[in-house]
């Protein structure tokens, strides 16, 4: 047990020195959320063979917490200096999750001191919604529920053994130990979309190993990226998920062994791998180049507001069907004449509608007028109306996490998730938009939201933490359409329970003053 003292920090690691001449090192870096104790699984099938170092990120494991800010500097630094308090100048680093792209990110830095990688269920970055809302659910998780519950749902998603109460619990205690806004900065930082970039300039010879099992580096995605990637060994691990060295740990070992010894196959060059690999190379620049280009951001949640890029777009909306006409094109980037006159005004007789349309667009497209690119945001031709950037759209998302929340099977994880979406709640939704398209959208997104409250109180109220329910209950009387007594009579039920007089008097005379009056009140 040591430890090594990295600007104000203090770093807990192992080292295990081989006594063989001439053996490499293994230095082994692990994932956001847990501790170096999770290799200990592999560490006896290869000291015989690697000097093997282990240690724990700063703000977890026994390691401080040491900084407010996390960054690949601050992370990368501290490695390099315990390697150099070692006297440690070739090594092989071997990461999973969060740990592997940190092991990228050193490698990219300090080069010369890095033989190969080994990148186990690394986080990925495609430009696919899907990851980043995985990586959007940790990160929440974090903020807003008991790290108990973060490492519970993290166990699922990382061991096919996650019904080993011990190996669970090991999981969780270890989430419990992590600082958690730590967590969320790495999170975060690993989340941005630049992996597979570093990954082309890397030039070093790396093994990936997938799960068979992992729901977030999948087979298919770790072969993906290892299509695009000249000097990358590949293997999917049976029955097995995120954290392979501990599901299957003779197989990882094995395979550790087989690359550190002999790094490349030499089969990687040929004219078919050539070619695979410069389709998809070209196919994710797209993609990336999609994913990070010419964005408009609309927000609908509390306020109305529109962005192009970082320019707020002033005034205007409130005029000639403006609003309505952004978010419907919001949902749908291109669309007929024909559909935005029967979306947004179907009363109005067709050849009305549609020469109010040419006025109202005209409008528009003032409006979206932008001199920061040369491609415009917004194309009219005589049959279709064309949005060409990007949309960030915060009452889309709200959906579409309304709906993955209705969803959620485990009910801890959902009611973190709920917590979540309460937090991001202020105002009204979507506020002056009254078009039959809004007002349906509105409608959708309140029942969604009204069943969700009523979870999430009767949730609070079954597990004896009645007080958190209030919010939700609150908010389901301001945004729900359900019959106000539901809410009503949960309130009257905790403010009895708490004994607060004053809120009960309050909340029973609401309910009372919402009811009809009997057929005796009304005599």
């Amino acid at each position: 047990m040591s430890f090594f003292i990295s600007a104000d920090s203090l770093m807990y690691y192992e080292h295990y020195e081989c006594p063989a001449k001439g053996a490499k090192t293994l230095v082994m870096i692990h994932g956001a959320g847990l501790n170096s104790t999770f290799w200990q699984s592999i560490v006896p099938l290869l000291e015989w063979r690697y000097s093997i170092l282990l240690y724990d990120l700063s703000g977890h494991g026994q390691s401080s917490e040491g900084h407010t800010d996390i960054s690949w500097e601050l992370l990368t630094g501290e490695l390099h200096a315990l390697l150099r308090s070692l006297r440690l100048d070739r090594v092989t680093l071997l990461g999973h999750d969060f740990g592997a792209h940190l092991a990228v990110q050193f490698a990219l830095t300090y080069g010369s001191m890095v033989e190969s990688l080994i990148l186990i269920s690394p986080f990925a970055h495609l430009p696919l919604t899907s990851l980043h809302k995985e990586y959007k659910l940790r990160a929440s998780l974090a903020k807003k529920t008991a790290r108990q519950t973060l490492g519970e749902a993290m166990a699922k998603r990382m061991s096919v053994k996650h019904k080993d109460a011990v190996l669970t619990q090991r999981i969780v205690q270890a989430f419990e130990r992590a600082h958690s806004p730590t967590y969320v900065q790495m999170v975060e930082l690993a989340a941005k979309p630049v992996f597979l970039k570093d990954y082309l300039v890397l030039q070093k010879p790396v093994l990936l190993l997938s799960g068979e099992q992992d729901p977030v580096f999948t087979p298919a995605l770790a072969g993906l990226t290892h299509a695009q990637l000249e000097t990358t060994g590949f293997l999917v691990v049976p029955d097995a998920s995120s954290l392979v060295f501990v599901d299957q740990p003779i197989y990882a070992a094995d395979w550790i062994d087989a690359f550190s010894r002999k790094p490349l196959s030499g089969q990687r060059n040929n004219a078919i791998n050539r070619e695979l690999r410069q389709h998809v190379q070209q196919l994710t620049k797209q993609g990336y180049e999609h994913w990070s280009g010419n964005r408009i951001r609309i927000r609908c949640l509390g306020k109305f507001e529109v962005c192009l890029n970082d320019r707020i777009v002033p005034g205007g909306w409130n005029t000639r069907y403006a609003k309505s006409l952004m978010i419907y094109l919001a949902f749908h980037p291109t669309a007929t004449r024909e559909q935005l006159c029967e979306a947004l005004f179907p009363e109005v007789e067709h050849p009305n509608a549609m020469r109010n349309l040419r006025v109202y667009l005209s409008h528009f497209s003032k409006l979206l007028e932008t001199n920061d690119t040369d491609k415009p945001c917004l194309t009219i031709g005589r049959d279709v109306v064309k949005l060409h950037y990007l949309v960030d759209c915060d009452v889309m998302e709200f959906l579409n996490d309304l709906q993955q929340v209705s969803a959620e099977q485990d009910s801890e994880v959902k009611y973190g998730l709920c917590e979540d979406l309460l937090s991001r709640l202020s105002g009204k939704f979507m506020p002056g938009c009254y078009d039959p398209f809004s007002l349906s959208l509105k409608e959708k997104i309140e029942q969604l939201w009204e069943g969700i409250t009523l979870w999430a109180a009767d949730y609070c109220m079954l597990t004896e933490r009645g007080g958190q329910a209030v919010p939700f209950l609150l908010s389901g009387l301001q945004h729900g359409l359900a019959d106000e007594t539901l809410y009503y009579d949960r309130l009257i039920a905790i403010y009895q329970k708490s004994g607060n007089a004053k809120e009960l008097r309050k909340w029973v005379r609401k309910k009372r003053n919402s009811s009809p009056p009997s057929c005796e009140e009304q005599l």
